[in-house]
């Protein structure tokens, strides 16, 4: 796959234990986009956060809430971003939790596969 100049990137906040089904929100999220053919996706994992309801969510042991936020971050061309954008929708809704959704113009200026490592003889 190319992916070479204007693009966008899709950000998708939610929680670490949202859930669609029986498996973490965010991978459904990662595995419908792997589906779907996207160039990628990656999952981040944050320390602290707050929302809509300004409830603190962090890692420490005493703090209120420990649902941590998560970020999933994908990149590709505007047409195949905004075709997946409404099945994002939907597993956040059938999931019943919050979150967001963002997107962006962005410039790709390298999207290759990495050297292939072959075994030392």
């Amino acid at each position: 796959m190319q992916l070479h100049g204007k693009a966008l990137n899709l950000r998708i906040q939610c929680g670490e234990t949202d859930k669609y089904e029986n498996q973490p929100l965010y991978e459904a999220i990662v595995y419908a986009a792997r589906k779907e053919g996207m160039a990628g996706a990656t999952v981040f994992r944050g320390v602290m956060s707050f929302g809509p309801s300004h409830s603190i969510h962090t890692i420490k042991i005493f703090a209120l809430g420990g649902d941590l936020p998560v970020l999933i971050d994908i990149t590709d061309t505007e047409e195949r971003i905004r075709k997946f954008i409404p099945t994002v929708e939907e597993l956040m809704e059938e999931s019943g939790k919050g979150g967001l959704i963002t997107s962006q113009e962005v410039e790709v200026h390298r999207y290759l596969p990495g050297k292939k490592h072959r075994k030392e003889e």
